[in-house]
């Protein structure tokens, strides 16, 4: 659209239409929510039964007579509030990974000396216990018979 367009086209308020609707309460609704569901109605009428046919009501139904349907509403993301929410959780998980890993780094260095003591004691055990068995190492002596 050029300049010119625009300065052709009047900013006139649309005009207000008022008709009404007869049919079958299916049908009535129908049209209701076709009028509504453009962004033009502005206000009808409860629905009346004809007089003569009982399965037939009318409505005056009151929209904007535009020749395009309103623009619809634009909802717009609250990123922040996502990002948010996308990163407060993870930062919470790294967080306590991190605790737990610090706690289990600071629990074995405590416990260090104690195990290595427990390994080094076991492991005298078990040469005082070989050394004490009497029988051949692989070597050919005057007890061992082979």
């Amino acid at each position: 659209m050029t300049r010119t367009h625009l300065a052709r086209q009047s900013h006139r308020r649309p005009a207000v239409l008022a008709r009404r609707v007869v049919g079958t309460p299916a049908e009535v609704a129908a049209t209701v929510a076709l009028v509504r569901d453009s962004g033009r109605l502005l206000s009808m009428t409860a629905p009346q039964s004809v007089s003569g046919d009982p399965d037939r009501v009318t409505v005056t139904v009151r929209f904007l007579d535009t020749p395009a349907a309103a623009p619809a509403v634009v909802r717009r993301l609250r990123r922040g509030h996502i990002i948010a929410a996308a990163t407060l959780p993870a930062v919470a998980a790294v967080a306590g990974v991190g605790y737990a890993a610090t706690q289990l780094a600071t629990a074995v260095r405590s416990a260090a000396p104690l195990i290595a003591g427990v390994v080094l004691v076991l492991i005298v055990l078990a040469v005082l216990l070989r050394a004490r068995k009497p029988g051949c190492l692989g070597l050919h002596c005057s007890g061992c018979k082979h």
